[in-house]
């Protein structure tokens, strides 16, 4: 299988090949492997050698019984019986045009001329078929060839002489096609040695070949993807009771399903691959991810907002390579990223190529990349600076019809937006949802990301799937491609969690995980202070944290202002009670965003905290220096408003919307980011130190934390 991508000069080339390939009309597959058995012949027991080949064929109405509910296994196969069941399995368009052979039985009739019409079918004479004459291995061979390759639209040719010792009876006329048919595994010899060419062929025998002919039609390809997995290559989480996660036991299962389809298995993902990374990763410029990936040998991925932290210029030289201050030359990353929604600027075009496409097992499949529009609101603006997001949906149906132009009909969307799902596919929500039903209908399978959830669901005849994060989970599709038409005739998919038990961790990837490890331990292992108990970050039921209640309570420590506002989007892990290292405080605030510190009036303060649910989900902020009461409501499209009903100081008094404050946010929420506009207009800002840093000076100089949870958030 060729895993290279084609090029866009190409393209032109392979859509006059494509065209020349569906001369014929397309086979009609009906999912023989799921087939409903009504029919049960009498005369084929279950312990027949074909009893399941003769029954799904029979089921599709590919092959017939002789009446009596028998099917005749051993009965001799007729040149007639066999051209009727390679038409109907074919699906030979109807012809009025007529044989010239005269001695074509009735029932048969319309069936022959169809195959006569399409060139698969030679008289013994030129006028004479001899329907009723039986056939033997090798000119059932030669027919079915004749069939495949018609089905094909192409002529093929054998590589090999079968290694059969009666290969030698084989007339010199049937020698290549005979070579063909089991280089194409359309035909097993009679014994593990014999071919057995001169032999009468019987109805069973006939009946499994079409059965090869039609899996020959058809391709397995296997699709494993991520999404969200942030740099975490040495950081394992709870699921359940149970330990996942970790690019050594990610590495273990993908190779592991890899196997199971070697030579047809593309592995993707759907964007944030860094980012809010661990500080292994991080602190290394996310270099060790991305050499992770091409180790692994990932095909394709497509853009998430996090690529876009450091801005462009970081994210192109982390792509396709090049110098940093701090790690030196870097040769990029192994795989393309395609992004069709990522505009630039100065040029009108798209940043990256929009699409890929792989040839897998002699079909072509299309991967269009997008990443959500949200992106500018919810990264520093120096982050996207140059660049421009249009429409998902416009972008995908643009580059669609594009693929379709040049014959690939097997599409895959990497998507960089939410969606969620029940386990059994239910109460399918979010973007990737109502993406699909205005996404082109050629499009198959769409990834989804951003929200961390779990989706696997079937909406509009598109399967859509995403597997958490982190790389707790990956996603494992399995797609059957018609060769003749290219298109995705059956798909499935499954969400596979990264447990630890029960799995070795993978050798190869662990060695370079410790090997990164082992360049920055000595800060990462750095104690800064105790954790009284666990500081978790999880919410409670009124939006709530103990870890978000630290944050801002050492920002306020930090720049001694009336108030401090944490956006929870930044709040990114828990640490345990015990020791406090480096390497977990930077795992709770890794973006390194700059305090800044400004003035704000009373209703400025009411405006941003209403800001909130600005962008259609409850972002509850995270407070110190005052305390807050709202209400929110959950819509039937999936979208949560919100109002904040009271607002007051330290010692219990209102907020005076007409009195001025002082305030700490993060430069990211000071430029508008999460959709908390309100803070562009803050008067005086002034910019200190980190988040991190303030976090670690906070936490040493009180030496041993325990936050609380104070009632400083109240939900009605």
């Amino acid at each position: 299988m060729s895993k290279k991508p084609f090029s866009k000069v190409s393209r032109t080339m392979l859509a006059t090949t494509m065209a020349l390939s569906v001369l014929a009309a397309p086979i009609t597959w009906k999912d023989v492997v799921n087939a409903e058995e009504p029919i049960k012949f009498t005369d084929v027991k279950q312990s027949h050698w074909a009893n399941k080949v003769i029954h799904e064929l029979a089921n599709e109405g590919l092959v017939a019984g002789i009446g009596g509910n028998k099917f005749g296994p051993e009965l001799e196969l007729t040149r007639a019986q066999f051209i009727v069941i390679i038409t109907r399995a074919l699906d030979l368009p109807a012809t009025e045009e007529k044989t010239p052979f005269t001695d074509v039985p009735a029932w048969a009739a319309n069936d022959i001329a169809n195959a006569y019409a399409a060139g698969l079918v030679k008289g013994t004479t030129e006028t004479k078929l001899d329907p009723n004459k039986t056939l033997t291995r090798e000119e059932m061979i030669t027919m079915l060839v004749r069939a495949y390759e018609h089905h094909l639209g192409a002529k093929v040719e054998s590589t090999e002489t079968p290694e059969y010792k009666d290969m030698n009876q084989v007339s010199s006329w049937a020698k290549e096609v005979v070579s063909v048919a089991v280089e194409h595994g359309l035909i097993n010899g009679k014994t593990e040695t014999t071919l057995a060419p001169k032999d009468i062929t019987v109805r069973a025998e006939g009946a499994s070949v079409i059965h090869n002919l039609l899996k020959s039609s058809l391709v397995s390809v296997q699709l494993l993807g991520i999404n969200d997995f942030h740099g975490q290559i040495n950081t394992y989480k709870k699921v359940g009771d149970k330990m996942a996660g970790g690019a050594e036991y990610l590495a273990a299962y993908l190779r592991q399903h890899e196997a199971e389809n070697p030579e047809n298995t593309l592995k993707v993902s759907a964007g944030d691959s860094v980012g809010a990374s661990a500080p292994a990763s991080a602190l290394l410029q996310d270099e060790p991810t991305i050499d992770i990936m091409n180790t692994l040998g990932f095909n394709v991925s497509t853009l998430g907002n996090h690529e876009f932290d450091e801005g462009v210029d970081e994210m192109l030289r982390l792509i396709f390579g090049g110098e940093h201050e701090t790690t030196g030359d870097f040769a990029g990353a192994d795989f393309p990223y395609v992004a069709a929604n990522v505009i630039e600027d100065e040029t009108g075009e798209p940043l990256l190529d929009p699409y890929v496409v792989y040839e897998v097992g002699g079909v072509e499949v299309g991967f269009i990349g997008v990443v959500t529009t949200e992106t500018p609101s919810i990264v520093i603006p120096s982050g996207v600076e140059g660049v421009s997001f249009t429409d998902e949906v416009e972008a995908i149906n643009k580059y669609a019809a594009e693929l379709k132009d040049q014959g690939v009909e097997s599409i895959v969307v990497l998507s960089h937006n939410p969606a969620e799902s029940n386990v059994d596919g239910t109460n399918a929500r979010g973007e990737v949802i109502e993406m699909a039903n205005t996404v082109d209908d050629e499009v198959d399978v769409i990834y989804a990301g951003h929200n961390h959830k779990y989706t696997n669901t079937l909406v509009d005849n598109k399967l859509i799937v995403q597997s958490f994060s982190s790389g707790t989970a990956f996603s494992d599709i399995d797609l059957l491609i018609n060769k003749k038409t290219g298109d995705i005739v059956k798909k499935s998919a499954e969400i596979i969690t990264t447990f630890h038990e029960g799995m070795t961790p993978d050798a190869e990837i662990k060695a370079m995980v410790d090997a990164t490890y082992d360049q920055v331990k000595d800060k990462l292992n750095e104690v800064i202070g105790t954790a009284a108990i666990e500081i978790t970050k999880d919410l409670n039921e009124n939006g709530e944290s103990l870890m978000g209640n630290l944050i801002a309570d050492s920002m306020i420590a930090q720049t001694e202002t009336d108030f401090a506002f944490m956006n929870p989007g930044g709040v990114r892990a828990s640490v345990d009670a015990g020791e406090i290292t480096w390497e977990e405080l930077f795992t709770v605030q890794p973006f390194g965003n700059d305090l800044v510190t400004m003035e704000l009036t009373g209703q400025q303060v009411i405006d941003l905290l209403n800001q909130q649910w600005a962008t259609g989900t409850a972002k509850i902020l995270q407070v110190s220096g005052l305390t807050f009461t709202y209400t929110s409501t959950t819509g039937e499209d999936g979208k949560v408003t919100g109002e904040v009903k009271e607002v007051k100081l330290k010692d219990g008094t209102p907020i005076d919307v007409d009195a001025t404050y002082t305030a700490t946010v993060n430069n990211f929420m000071a430029t508008g980011g999460d959709g908390y506009t309100v803070l562009k207009s803050g008067a005086n800002p002034t910019v200190n130190i980190t988040d991190l840093d303030a976090l670690i000076k906070y936490v040493k100089a009180a030496e041993t934390v325990e936050p609380k949870i104070e009632g400083r958030i109240t939900k009605e």
